[in-house]
C-alpha cells in the first residue's frame, strides 16, 4: 500500500507541474515560455489535468483495493494519459524540426505584444528583416536597414527549436512514470481477489479452526489437536 501511494503521489506531482507550467506560461507568468505557441500550452494544462484526476483515482484505489471498478478506471484514464502524452510529444518533436515551415506564418498572425517581446529579447527587428511584420522601438524602424538590427528569423529559430525540444525530451522521458502507473494497475487487476474482503493472519487462522471444532460440540480430550492446546477457547 506504501508502495502505490507513493507512485500515485509522484504522479501527482508530475500532474501538478505540468498544470502549472502550461497555465502560468498562457498567463504570461514565465518568461521563458513566453515565445512558445499557445496550443502546446495548452495541451500541456489538459495533460496535467488529466494526470492530477489519474493520480487523485489511483490514491483511492490504494486504500480500497478490492474495489475493481476503481482500479479499472485508473487503468483506462493511464492509458488515455500515456496516448495523448505521447501525441504531444511527438507533435512537439515535428514542430522542433521544422520550425522555418511554420514560423513565419506565426509571426505574421502573432500580437503586437508578442512580437516586440521576441524582437526585445533576440536583439532583431522583423522576421526577415524591417519590412516584415516589425514592431517599431528604438532598435527596429520600419523599412530602414541601417538603423534597425537583424531578422528575427535566424535567432527566432534557435530559440524556438532549443525550446521545443526541452520540453519533448521531458515529455518523452516523463513516459516512464505513466508506465510504471500502468504496470501496477494491470498487476493489481490480474492478482486481485474479488471474493476476498480482508487479509488475516496465520495466528487467526488457526484460531478459526480451533472454533469451528467447538461449534460440533466436540470433546476437547479426544478430537483436539495438541498444537491447538495453546490457544484459549473461543466462545
Amino acid at each position: 500500500q506504501v508502495y502505490l501511494v507513493f507512485t500515485n503521489f509522484l504522479f501527482f506531482i508530475f500532474g501538478c507541474a505540468l498544470l502549472s507550467f502550461g497555465m502560468m506560461a498562457i498567463h504570461l507568468k514565465i518568461s521563458v515560455a513566453m515565445l512558445i505557441p499557445i496550443n502546446i500550452l495548452k495541451m500541456i494544462s489538459i495533460l496535467g489535468i488529466i494526470l492530477v484526476f489519474t493520480s487523485l483515482i489511483g490514491l483511492l484505489g490504494s486504500f480500497y483495493r478490492e474495489r475493481r471498478s476503481l482500479h479499472i478506471l485508473c487503468t483506462t484514464t493511464v492509458v488515455i494519459a500515456f496516448l495523448y502524452q505521447v501525441s504531444i510529444a511527438i507533435m512537439v518533436y515535428n514542430q522542433a524540426a521544422h520550425t522555418t515551415s511554420w514560423l513565419s506564418e506565426a509571426w505574421a498572425e502573432s500580437s503586437v505584444d508578442y512580437r516586440l517581446y521576441a524582437q526585445t529579447k533576440l536583439h532583431c527587428c522583423g522576421f526577415t528583416g524591417p519590412s516584415d511584420h516589425p514592431v517599431p522601438s528604438p532598435t527596429c524602424v520600419p523599412h530602414q536597414l541601417t538603423n534597425s538590427e537583424q531578422p528575427c528569423r535566424d535567432p527566432m529559430n534557435q530559440y524556438m527549436r532549443g525550446e521545443l525540444t526541452h520540453i519533448y525530451i521531458v515529455l518523452f522521458t516523463s513516459l516512464a512514470i505513466e508506465i510504471l502507473a500502468l504496470c501496477n494497475s494491470i498487476t493489481h487487476l490480474c492478482t486481485m481477489n474479488p471474493t476476498r474482503s480482508w487479509e488475516v493472519s496465520p495466528e487467526h487462522v488457526e484460531q478459526r479452526k480451533y472454533a469451528s471444532m467447538n461449534e460440533y460440540n466436540a470433546s476437547a480430550a479426544t478430537l483436539v489437536n495438541p498444537v491447538y492446546s495453546k490457544y484459549k477457547r473461543q466462545f
